[in-house]
């Protein structure tokens, strides 16, 4: 059985190092909660948690609305926090995105974590300052996203698969694996990123090939029963006590986690059952051909950058995850150049510890990068995927870096100003597309400069003078330009929406000509809001009975309008036809039994709907008159499904 090795504590660190990582995630906070207010949620899950914290029964199976008649179309463990925040502090925009706000500064703890017990103090507060300064994570978790549960859950995980590591213990793998497991509650599949890494990590760290495989076989396993036990319980719960699963046309909660939000993101079509699958039937040949199109089509997509298979290197994504791109890889590499392990000299429990953790960070990063590679993005925030493990990839570039300084050899002295120096040639070609204002940009540049000035000085005289100054200069001038991207969100025009966690102009159509100003801060409050066409839908629909007696204001088949509805005003509306618009969450015979049963009678159509929808069949069918009909205009950004020109209100009688 291998040597445990001594944990270390931030407790127990002196208290200019305590100090520093409180300034750390202080400052982090800062930034998340400075436009927290302003920054609502993408309409459709936004209705969700407030449906959520409305009703236990909602909560417990994630529905969409009050009644809980149709689910997401993913799994709802991300927004459990906001409904219980929304329940606690009151309906508003901040009170949704409060918790995300948390789940980031216990990210960025849990890299400082990781770092301390990996390499000591200075490991862990760069680590952490890498963390606070990734642009996309300021961003997102200052929005109600559901990546943000899922990276505070990776991290989290980690932190206990290496307290396992290093104590020879495997209780705290059941830990790490409980962790994966909520982090599939939040995010499915893309839990899963994390595994190959801890395998392979457990598998390193572990002494003995059997004990390193029974390790390995437990963190797996675990995880993926407690990733999947929660649908396993909806699953079995009978059709008629639950809401319909969106992302499904046959109510399978599988379908909707493993095909529309798994397969079918690689090959459209490949899992029965889910949204865009052509048959019902599937099966082996069904799902390889399927295969087979994905991946001859993915190079005709490349036009496309949320497609394109460079896109982790392009605009938009690369200024939002990858400005420390050459750090991580440098700490790939002097990591496993420094504790791999060397014939007849095994090293200690420590070196052998450091070189697990090295390899499945590396392989946390490849696999997570791979995925993004092969799949579309059609949002920022999927690349927060890659976060933790570059911020702490990068924190052990320094690292070894700062630690040969100390070397009487100029060469090994050299290493970390010419992983900065690197840094800088990387910079040179991101900074003209990434639209920074000169007033942060010049000052990122100009401390950097002397940070790594004063590095190589004193890396080029040697001698222990000046060793910890230089050490401090090279960790700002490797952080410079991500903290000054990542100040942009102090402008509420640059810091990305609840819809894409963007940092800059791009997120909302801007110039990089445009100016950065300071907005004032926005902690507390904010209301989310209808467009005043649909407020004039809501006051129509209760002047015709809407809502009275706890009948539902209106049955509809967009949800782009009943989310509207639900988000800013909690009413109970039923939806048809899920987030695509043709999950069967209704038939015309439910509607109309509903009808003579004194459920609603008050139907939306939106604009468009084809003939054969439910809602638009029963609308304009006997016993119902037009009430009267919106035009919207331009529906904006939101994708496809999302845009809606119009919508008419009819009013029906039973019978």
């Amino acid at each position: 059985m291998e040597n445990p090795v001594p944990l270390a504590r931030w407790w127990r660190e002196p208290w200019w190092a305590r100090v520093a990582l409180g300034l750390i995630v202080a400052g982090f906070a800062l930034l998340t909660c400075w436009n927290l207010a302003r920054g609502g949620d993408f309409s459709f899950y936004e209705a969700s948690a407030r449906s959520m914290s409305q009703s236990w029964h909602a909560l417990l199976f994630g529905a969409f609305d009050p009644a809980a008649t149709v689910t997401l179309d993913k799994l709802s463990g991300f927004a459990v926090p906001q409904a219980l925040s929304i329940r606690l502090f009151g309906m508003s925009i901040s009170a949704i995105a409060l918790p995300q706000v948390i789940e980031g500064v216990v990210t960025v703890v849990a890299c400082a974590v990781v770092g301390l017990r990996a390499g000591g103090r200075g490991f862990g507060l760069v680590a952490a300052a890498a963390a606070a300064s990734t642009p996309v994570f300021v961003s997102m978790f200052a929005h109600p996203m559901e990546d943000g549960l899922l990276t505070m859950a990776l991290a989290v995980a980690v932190v206990w698969w290496q307290r396992a590591m290093l104590t020879a213990r495997s209780w705290p793998l059941l830990l790490a694996a409980l962790f994966v497991g909520v982090g599939f509650q939040a995010k499915m599949m893309a839990a899963w990123f994390v595994l190959p890494a801890l395998v392979v990590g457990t598998l390193v760290a572990t002494v003995g090939r059997r004990r390193g495989l029974a390790r390995a076989g437990t963190v797996t396993g675990a995880a993926v029963l407690a990733s999947i036990a929660g649908i396993a319980v909806i699953a079995l719960v009978p059709a008629g006590s639950r809401p319909w699963v969106d992302g499904s046309t046959d109510d399978d909660v599988f379908a909707m986690v493993f095909g529309y939000n798994g397969i079918d993101r690689f090959a459209p079509g490949a899992w029965p059952g889910s949204v865009g699958s052509s048959t019902s039937t599937g099966g082996v040949g069904t799902t390889l051909a399927a295969l087979a199109h994905a991946l001859s089509s993915h190079a005709a997509a490349s036009a496309d950058a949320s497609s394109s298979a460079l896109k982790l290197l392009q605009l938009p994504l690369v200024t939002q995850i990858g400005w420390l791109y050459p750090a991580a890889l440098a700490g790939i590499a002097l990591g496993v150049w420094g504790f791999r392990p060397r014939r007849g000299r095994p090293g200690s429990p420590a070196r052998r510890q450091r070189f697990a953790l090295t390899l499945a960070l590396a392989v946390w990063l490849v696999t997570a990068a791979l995925v993004l590679t092969l799949t579309r993005v059609p949002h920022t925030a999927y690349v927060a995927a890659l976060g933790v493990p570059l911020a702490l990839l990068a924190a052990q570039a320094w690292s070894e870096g700062a630690r040969r300084l100390a070397s009487p050899r100029l060469t090994r002295r050299l290493v970390l100003p010419v992983v900065v120096v690197i840094q800088a040639v990387w910079w040179a070609v991101l900074i003209p597309t990434a639209g920074l204002p000169l007033v942060l940009l010049a000052p990122a540049i100009a401390v950097g400069a002397v940070g790594l000035a004063l590095g190589i000085v004193v890396a080029v005289r040697g001698g222990r003078a000046g060793r910890a100054a230089a050490a401090t200069g090279l960790a700002i001038a490797l952080l410079c330009l991500p903290v000054a991207t990542s100040l942009q969100v102090l402008d509420d025009a640059r810091d990305g929406s609840g819809g894409d966690a963007y940092v800059g102009v791009t997120a909302r159509g801007g110039h990089p000509d445009e100016t950065f100003a300071v907005s004032s801060p926005a902690m507390w409050g904010g209301t989310p809001k209808m467009t005043p066409a649909v407020a004039q839908l809501v006051e129509a629909a209760r002047e015709n009975g809407g809502g009275a007696d706890g009948t539902p204001l209106f049955t509809t088949d967009s949800w782009a309008l009943s989310a509207q509805v639900i988000d800013a005003t909690g009413a109970s509306v039923l939806t048809d036809g899920g987030y695509s618009g043709r999950v069967p969450v209704f038939t015309a015979d439910d509607l109309q039994r509903s009808l003579r049963t004194g459920g609603a009678h008050l139907f939306v159509v939106a604009d468009g709907a084809p003939e054969g929808d439910p809602v638009r069949e029963v609308a304009t069918g006997p016993g119902c008159r037009e009430v009267r009909s919106w035009d919207f205009g331009d529906p904006g950004e939101g994708g496809e499904v999302n845009k809606v020109t119009g919508a008419t209100l009819y009013t029906c009688s039973a019978g």
